[in-house]
């Protein structure tokens, strides 16, 4: 038989395998020794990030004798199996083309499962793929609930200091001077509220490692870009509010008072 790379290392560790016996079964099972004459790659079953099995490769002619006492005459062994083929057409036009050429070999001759590898790896990766849009989407949900929060803070803070800013612009204060310190409002909750964000994330990154494959679950780099997109967000959203202060009317603002 030929093994990978896992079940050697495992069942004769620092030792060249060629040339090891194995048996299949337990210990108590008198089945036939296998003789190891190759050792190749481990091989991903399913998902890229499923852990890697011990695996054997043997002739189908010696399967029989190789389940011993485990093997039952009525037992049919090479019933199946799976062909890929590297075509310079597209994919789906190839579907007729083999299944003509297998009827031509064997009318009986099952072929079922035709299915481009795009498809075959899509399907593997189907759950993490809901799992990234189910996070995706609670990330926009909370992303769009921060900005109007940031907004109605700022327009109901605005909106209890209208005399004040009203005062201000009274005694000499100029219209870009309200709107910055509306904004300089708004971007103090924007910094604080990304700071609480960051150690929420470094914390929630070790839940979410199960999820990710190929990348790490704390990067930097990305939460970086992230602090700064949602500041500038919640800039933007107390810009709105700072240009309704900045338009006040000081003399109407302050005969309302």
């Amino acid at each position: 038989m030929i093994v990978n790379q896992k079940l050697a290392d495992q069942s004769w560790p620092g030792q060249n395998p060629i040339g090891k016996r194995l048996r299949i079964g337990t210990q108590s099972m008198q089945t036939p020794w296998a003789v190891v004459v190759g050792v190749v790659a481990d091989v991903k079953e399913s998902s890229p990030d499923a852990l890697t099995k011990q695996q054997y490769y043997a002739p189908v002619d010696q399967l029989e004798e190789m389940a011993g006492s485990l093997a039952s005459p009525t037992d049919v062994n090479g019933n199946g199996g799976f062909i890929a083929i590297r075509t310079a057409m597209q994919p789906e036009q190839m579907e007729n083309a083999l299944r003509s050429t297998v009827r031509s070999i064997d009318v009986q001759l099952p072929l079922n499962q035709v299915q481009t590898m795009e498809h075959a790896i899509s399907d593997t990766e189907a759950p993490r793929r809901f799992n990234t849009a189910l996070i995706s989407s609670f990330a926009a949900a909370a992303l769009v609930l921060a900005v109007l929060g940031i907004y109605s803070v700022i327009a109901f803070s605005v909106a209890l200091r209208v005399q004040e800013m009203a005062i201000r612009m009274a005694l000499g204060s100029q219209r870009s001077g309200i709107v910055r310190l509306v904004v300089t409002a708004g971007a103090k909750l924007a910094v604080i509220g990304c700071a609480i964000g960051l150690a929420a994330a470094t914390a929630a990154s070790y839940l979410l490692r199960s999820f990710l494959f190929g990348v790490s679950a704390f990067d930097p780099l990305v939460l970086t870009l992230a602090a700064i997109f949602v500041l500038l967000l919640a800039l933007l959203a107390s810009l709105l509010p700072a240009r309704r202060a900045a338009s006040i009317d000081p003399m109407q603002a302050l005969r309302a008072d």
